[in-house]
């Protein structure tokens, strides 16, 4: 009887290939298969920036790429049915015995389709044994880019999807000492007048592409006010800055 093949999530990090730990490198090199999670949203990650870094940091020549449809969609039923089938797909190779690696920016257990996946695959192939390898998230890579600390001694951090109601930001905003705001590009101008009315503007700067080489860092955030920022956008506000 053939053994399950082992499922990986591995995190690339948030843009350079550098930022790879070994242990991600050699997962990717030793998988049989590269798991690839893609979008109908081709503003966001439908090209599949995981990949591009994967291949900036090994040579992917003679893996099988697996694409996985993860659809830009608010429907629970949409989402439901192509998390199903993309676990499936992962399921059939794993059952016949290949490694399959499921690439994901930042980290797979942040933020990331991975968790969303893994359900499923355990649900189609309970047999296979999981793993996942950390990555660095766009956040760090962001306060490290700015040479900004999240966070020190007692002082405490939330981290938000950029989506929240605007008003759970602004007591958000009172409660901790720095906020990290995901993907921020949507809803950066109102995000910039609560700050503005609080006296905050100042204390906050915004990082697009962190990691990559069009990297930006913006400390006068009031610069920004109805531009079209990146999809990969990230806004600390620090007020013990």
């Amino acid at each position: 009887m053939k053994h399950s093949g082992t499922f990986y999530g591995v995190g690339v990090g948030p843009g350079d290939p550098e930022l790879l730990t070994v242990k991600a490198v050699n997962v990717l090199k030793s998988a049989e298969v590269i798991a690839v999670p893609r979008s109908s949203d081709s503003s966001s990650d439908g090209a599949s920036q995981a990949l591009l870094i994967a291949k900036r940091a090994i040579d992917l020549e003679g893996k099988e790429l697996m694409e996985l449809l993860f659809p830009m969609t608010k429907d629970k039923d949409a989402l439901k049915s192509a998390r199903r089938e993309a676990g499936a797909k992962v399921a059939l190779a794993l059952n016949s015995g290949r490694t399959v690696a499921f690439i994901t920016l930042g980290d797979p257990m942040f933020y990331s389709t991975f968790s969303y996946l893994l359900p499923f695959v355990r649900e189609f192939s309970p047999e296979a044994p999981v793993k996942v390898v950390p990555g660095i998230t766009s956040y760090s890579a962001a306060v490290s880019t700015a040479l900004v600390p999240l966070a020190e001694a007692d002082e405490k951090v939330m981290i938000v999807p950029a989506a929240y109601d605007i008003d759970e930001v602004r007591g958000l905003l009172d409660s901790f000492d720095t906020l990290v705001l995901m993907k921020v590009n949507r809803i950066f101008d109102r995000i910039l007048d609560l700050l503005v009315s609080k006296g905050l503007d100042e204390k906050a700067f915004l990082v697009s592409r962190a990691g990559w080489p069009e990297e930006k860092v913006v400390s006068d955030i009031k610069s920004l006010r109805g531009t079209k920022l990146d999809y990969f956008s990230t806004l600390i506000v620090k007020k013990g800055v």
